[in-house]
């Protein structure tokens, strides 16, 4: 069974008075509004089905915020979806549309253009932060994604226990993004705080991430690591640009002396991408052929 907001908890209830023995319940964004603090017998939870699966996309309106299913997706964080209005001037959109983005993810799920990977982690802060990159948890299979396909995942997920995860949406279809894990190490002998933006150019396409939900710290000979979303696979990466910023045109302009970048596909088995001794000026681009990364590289 499919539920959208209210239908979400209603499919609970049509799964709980067949104790369980429905095959699978999709709850898309599960209403809030008078079932928030309720026991689970008087909302969907994960003895509803034998899997239940749950998109999260208005926690902080319309929606649910606390896990209910064997796994919960958070689109964006389960806010704030791009492309949504973001004030209430915007008439009647303002109050629906992250709530009704829920359908739309799940439609474009169905088409296969391309997948969001989700990844496992206890917050969005954390996952933001690059702390939930690894899927070692689930195998060969690799992290869970979300959408019809989601039910491949079932057996892991239902041993697991419930488990919260999160990925990242564009502002239209296709909506998944690719993700990227990116490992930085400077050689400055002060911490420099910013932001970088990265862009991949492939055959006379371009994809652009910038990392900037909070000013990254920077130490010499420590690693660093992000998560970058870019819009679009670039199948083939020619070129790389990066760009240093600190948001803050006021002060002194600082250099970042990268001593190692290094950029590896989340969602491809690859090798990632390097380069070396790269000095970023402070809100200037810098654009460079990346190399294959070595095996041995420190």
């Amino acid at each position: 069974m499919i539920g959208v907001s209210l239908g979400a908890h209603m499919s609970g209830f049509v799964g709980a008075n067949l104790n369980g023995s429905l095959g699978r319940i999709t709850a898309l964004d599960p209403a809030g509004p008078q079932f928030t603090g309720t026991p689970p017998e008087d909302r969907l939870d994960p003895t509803d089905a034998q899997f239940v699966d749950v998109l999260h996309t208005d926690i902080d309106g319309l929606g649910f915020r606390e896990p209910l299913g064997h796994i919960d997706f958070y689109a964006n964080g389960g806010a704030d979806q791009p492309g949504c209005p973001k004030t209430i001037f915007s008439g009647t959109s303002y109050f629906k549309c992250d709530h009704q983005r829920s359908v739309l993810l799940f439609l474009d799920s169905l088409s296969r253009t391309c997948v969001s990977t989700a990844y496992p982690c206890s917050s969005y802060t954390a996952f933001l932060d690059g702390d939930c990159l690894s899927c070692d948890l689930f195998g060969a299979a690799g992290c869970p994604v979300f959408g019809y396909d989601a039910s491949q995942w079932r057996d892991a997920l239902v041993s697991i226990g419930q488990t919260k995860s999160f990925f990242f949406t564009n502002t239209a279809s296709p909506f998944c993004k690719t993700n990227y894990r990116v490992e930085v190490m400077i050689w400055n002998e002060d911490v420099r705080f910013g932001y970088i933006t990265i862009k991949l150019h492939g055959d006379g396409e371009e994809a652009v991430a910038t990392i900037n939900h909070k000013a990254t710290e920077f130490k010499k000979f420590t690693e660093t690591t992000l998560l970058a979303q870019f819009d679009k696979d670039i199948q083939s990466v020619r070129k790389v640009s990066l760009k240093f910023s600190t948001g803050n045109a006021l002060k002194a302009k600082y250099k970042l002396r990268v001593l190692r970048i290094r950029l590896r596909h989340l969602e491809r088995s690859e090798r990632p991408l390097c380069r070396y001794d790269v000095l970023l000026q402070q809100d200037k681009e810098v654009t460079f052929k990346p190399l294959l990364c070595e095996e041995s590289n420190f």
